[in-house]
């Protein structure tokens, strides 16, 4: 290409520039996000070892009446922005959980993003409380 646009010189007409073609790069596959769900099974193997954990129940006040876990953590889904003071300090196991497990997926991947890095949703949801061998309490 350079002894073309030499000769051109030389011949005294102008160079032709040839303008190469810029071919636009794909953009990066993003990440995949953190795997952050946890079946039945992951949380009976918890308990059997012993591990620490805190159960957070996020479900509506009306879906409490079919009981939940004796010792979790009752806060709505919409109230948990609001009330972060109320959860354990970010180095705590968090095991989430709603009615079926949509909920507290995107609840365990948006309080890793603020920083509790342990937080897990459990797949099963309420169900999977009850599975797990864990005591649920039911209202009066």
């Amino acid at each position: 290409m350079l002894r073309r646009i030499i000769r051109r010189l030389v011949k005294g007409q102008a160079p032709r520039v040839e303008t190469p073609v810029v071919r636009p790069r794909a953009a990066p596959e993003p990440d995949p996000p953190p795997e952050v769900e946890i079946d039945t099974d992951q949380l009976k193997a918890w308990i059997a070892e012993e591990t620490a954990f805190t159960l957070l129940d996020i479900r509506e006040s009306h879906e409490l009446r079919f009981g939940h876990a004796e010792d979790a953590l009752l806060l709505r889904m919409n109230d948990i922005p609001n009330r972060l003071e109320d959860l354990p300090d970010r180095a705590t196991r968090l095991v989430v959980y709603c009615a079926a497990g949509s909920r507290s997926y995107g609840v365990a991947h948006w309080l890793r993003e603020q920083g509790w890095e342990d937080a897990w949703s459990l797949e099963s949801g309420f169900h999977g409380v009850a599975e797990a061998g864990l005591p649920v309490t039911k209202p009066a």
